[in-house]
């Protein structure tokens, strides 16, 4: 009889020898100033459009808080050759997406289409890009979403954690701008307002676009210059956003009369695709996989202990948990904070966790769009699309040495943030 074969290996194997390396047949040129990042992949019939805008929150003051993400709804609502119902008409007929999205670093518009539809979906997706036409009933219509949406966030306890964390933790920062602004920002913008913040993101120098799908070079590189070969180049110079310096630890409570705490200490961590930046993967992943055992399985002080590790330009890293017994579950957690920094990890344990992480990772980036947005991100933070095709290398390379580096240079100082009403609060117990 044959020896059983293992499903796990045999799947790992599977996902490497078909994906290998997101960035492997990568090409890029330039289109009047405009950079364009291809990936052909035959494998299936789905294109993936992305038009990057560079800059997110950073190049906005606060009283420009909500106007890009406002801005690139609106305007994918109707353009000067596709009214709204023309627009959503063709898009339902041919099974095509178009959205939007910003977060802190860029905001991005994706088209989603199969080949066949290419051409004509690819015409409204420029022609939107193009000639929008910020209609004023669209743009009361989705700013009452965007204002309900942000007055929810006060209503949902994680969401504001993550909210007061944000603002706690990049005070005085080009991210302390609400990427998806205020009631008061978004209240007073005009259809005027977007009209002119939008002309002023359709240069070549501040958009980047990544393709991904079956297609062909030829094709689309003339297809990009017949839509976008008249822009303007401008002079956009992208600016990083500079690294978070903790210099003690802290906390911050608010007070709300809640069945349970929710608490998040964050610290300074390395930028995703660097060195540093693969070791805390894979020390993050530790870290979730201890807190989970001790705190919940084995102690039951929680439901749901984790830790995070962003994904910004500017980052951090996190221990995150909803607790009643917010002083017992954070000794706990901060246990195997240091349990990482002086403990070395396990050849086996190490050899097992990137095993597992390289699996989750192609299972992660197994589509087109996922494909496109990891090329982007590594583009967009300044390392080059072709740092992509590291990652294997990279996480392989990580040392239990590595990880108590990482450890011990950053997770320190973390600033917590709880919002509940914890019977008892010993605050010695968050100052690590």
């Amino acid at each position: 009889m044959k020896p059983a074969i293992n499903k796990t290996l045999v799947l790992v194997l599977s996902l490497i020898l078909t994906s290998l390396v997101i960035a492997q047949d990568v090409q890029s040129f330039n289109v009047n100033g405009l950079k364009v990042i291809f990936k052909q992949n035959t494998a299936n019939d789905i294109i993936a459009v992305n038009l990057y805008y560079k800059g997110g929150v950073t190049k906005l003051n606060a009283d420009q808080a909500g106007i890009e993400s406002l801005t690139l709804v609106v305007g994918l609502k109707a353009s000067k050759n596709y009214p709204k119902d023309k627009l959503n008409a063709e898009l339902e007929r041919m099974n095509t997406i178009i959205n939007t999205n910003s977060n802190l670093d860029y905001s991005y518009i994706n088209l989603l289409c199969v080949k066949q539809n290419f051409k004509k979906s690819w015409d409204i997706f420029s022609d939107v890009i193009l000639n929008p036409l910020f209609d004023e009933q669209d743009l009361n219509l989705e700013r009452e979403k965007l204002i309900s949406a942000v007055k929810q966030v006060n209503d949902n306890p994680d969401a504001y954690l993550q909210k007061i964390v944000n603002n706690e933790f990049y005070v005085d920062h080009p991210y302390s701008v609400e990427v998806s602004g205020t009631e008061e920002t978004l209240s007073s913008f005009t259809a005027e307002d977007l009209k002119t913040y939008y002309s002023g993101l359709l240069s070549t120098s501040g958009l980047l676009l990544v393709v991904v799908g079956n297609t062909d070079r030829s094709e689309l590189e003339s297809m990009v210059r017949e839509s976008f070969g008249n822009l303007t180049k401008g002079s956009f110079v992208p600016q990083m956003p500079p690294m978070v310096v903790t210099k003690e630890p802290s906390i911050k409570v608010v007070y709300r009369e809640l069945p349970t705490n929710y608490i998040q200490g964050s610290y300074s961590a390395p930028e995703r695709g660097t060195k540093e930046g693969y070791t805390m993967l894979i020390a993050n992943s530790i870290l979730r996989d201890r807190v989970w055992e001790e705190v919940r399985t084995k102690r039951s002080l929680s439901y749901a202990p984790t830790a995070r590790y962003a994904n910004n330009f500017s980052n951090y890293g996190a221990i995150y948990v909803t607790a009643v017994d917010p002083d017992t579950t954070i000794k706990v957690m901060i246990n195997e904070l240091d349990r990482l920094k002086n403990e070395p990890i396990s050849d086996k344990e190490l050899k097992n966790k990137v095993r597992q992480f390289i699996t989750f990772y192609y299972l992660q980036n197994e589509t087109n769009q996922a494909q496109a947005n990891a090329l982007a991100f590594y583009e967009l933070a300044g390392i080059g699309y072709k740092g992509v095709g590291e990652f294997l290398k990279q996480v392989n390379k990580v040392n239990s040495k590595d990880i108590q580096d990482v450890a011990k240079k950053y997770m320190k100082n973390l600033q917590f943030v709880l919002i509940g009403n914890p019977e008892s609060l010993e605050i010695a117990s968050f100052m690590y």
